[in-house]
């Protein structure tokens, strides 16, 4: 194991633990929320469309909580905003569980669904927002760090599901032991998050603010980022199938490959942004990122096309957290309120992006929105030094 993975573990803030914490409880969350999905349209019996409904919910409660949790956030601090918002996503993801099993009732699992979006989003916002200033304050780059610990907590939850549910427990009940272990890492670990984190007398005053200048661009390249996860998500597997012809058995190993290669590369992106600067590392991943997707639809064989989104997952994982703290650093609008800005127009992108993308592959094919997703990353690659400075009001 590198050595810096251990380096004086016993001198890092309390506060820099909470933040990873915060960061992996998120990722957990929503792996075991994705563990009990097909248990929950099983006991809905909803057919795919109207399934799809249903899930929506939970995307659309965040989108609506995004657009002012930057006003939570200066009023409360968002450790409070934390505080609130965690427990309240497991109990209302156990909920969910709940009203689909034994209830069996779909418009009130919908409504729980978008209730549990809405603190999510919130989530999202706070821990974000929290993680700006851990790093400010600690004079160090930590954003790539953090959000690597969104990815591990992730495959930990999955992992856990699958455990249980392997030993026979049904879904449910395995999604209830887990909810409490998140719960007790929470207890364990939400004091020291920081108090006044995101405080704010003169946002709190503001209402929603319409992202302008630099926050604008920031928030495009979190769109264009969150959309090519998003779209090797929903249609990786259909393009290994379709157009490279992969066995279904292996169609889900090119996410996994993205996935793990986003994850490894998050856990060095602060050191080699702090070596190269965030306008060089952003321009080197948006080309990177470019060049994969190009690579994958050239490659002769599925196996060539995984092995390049192996590629776009080392190039698209320091994007996001590079665009985060730049919405922190600038100067045209308040921190929160470009945040929360940012979050808001990203997460557009990830709901959205894979929509565009069969659009466009209805009409095409996934190669040509995968060219077209190149086009984006290389424009995000031209305008990389307007994120490697400060702005000035």
């Amino acid at each position: 194991m590198p050595h810096f993975f251990w380096k004086d573990l016993s001198e890092i803030p309390a506060s820099h633990w909470a933040t990873r914490s915060t960061f992996f409880l998120a990722g957990f969350i929503m792996a075991v929320w994705a563990g009990i999905v097909p248990a929950v349209k099983a006991a809905l019996g909803l057919n795919e469309g109207e399934f799809g409904l249903v899930l929506l919910m939970i995307g659309l409660g965040a989108l609506a909580t995004m657009l002012f949790s930057d006003m939570l956030v200066a009023r409360f601090g968002a450790k409070r905003v934390l505080s609130l918002a965690v427990p309240s996503t497991i109990v209302l993801l156990a909920a969910a569980g709940f009203a689909s099993e034994w209830v069996r009732e779909a418009l009130l699992t919908a409504a729980i669904l978008f209730s549990m979006g809405a603190v999510f989003g919130a989530i999202d916002v706070s821990m974000n927002i929290h993680s700006v200033v851990v790093e400010a304050r600690s004079g160090r780059r930590l954003l790539s760090g953090f959000h690597a610990m969104y990815s591990i907590g992730s495959v930990a939850g999955a992992l856990a599901m699958t455990a249980l549910l392997q030993s026979a427990m049904v879904p449910v009940q395995a999604a209830l032991v887990l909810e409490g272990a998140a719960l007790l890492l929470w207890s364990k670990t939400s004091g020291s998050i920081l108090p006044d984190a995101g405080l704010s007398k003169a946002e709190r005053k503001e209402r929603f603010t319409i992202p302008r200048g630099i926050v604008l661009w920031i928030g495009a390249v979190c769109f264009i980022s969150f959309m090519a996860e998003g779209s090797v998500l929903d249609w990786g597997a259909l393009f290994l199938m379709e157009e490279k012809g992969s066995g279904m058995e292996n169609a889900g190993l090119g996410f996994a490959l993205f996935n793990g290669a986003m994850t490894i590369m998050r856990f060095a992106g602060d050191r080699i942004i702090t070596r190269f600067g965030p306008a060089r590392t952003l321009r080197a991943s948006a080309v990177a990122s470019a060049a994969a997707f190009a690579l994958a639809v050239a490659a002769p064989t599925s196996a060539a096309a995984c092995a390049a989104f192996f590629v776009l997952g080392l190039g698209a994982a320091n994007i996001v957290p590079i665009a985060f703290a730049a919405a922190g650093h600038q100067k045209e609008m308040p921190m929160s309120a470009a945040l929360s800005a940012a979050t808001t127009i990203g997460y557009a992108g990830l709901l959205s992006g894979p929509a565009v993308i069969g659009a466009v592959a209805h009409a095409t094919s996934i190669s040509t929105a995968f060219l077209g997703e190149a086009a984006l990353l290389l424009a995000v690659a031209a305008g990389a030094g307007a994120l490697g400075r400060p702005r000035s009001k």
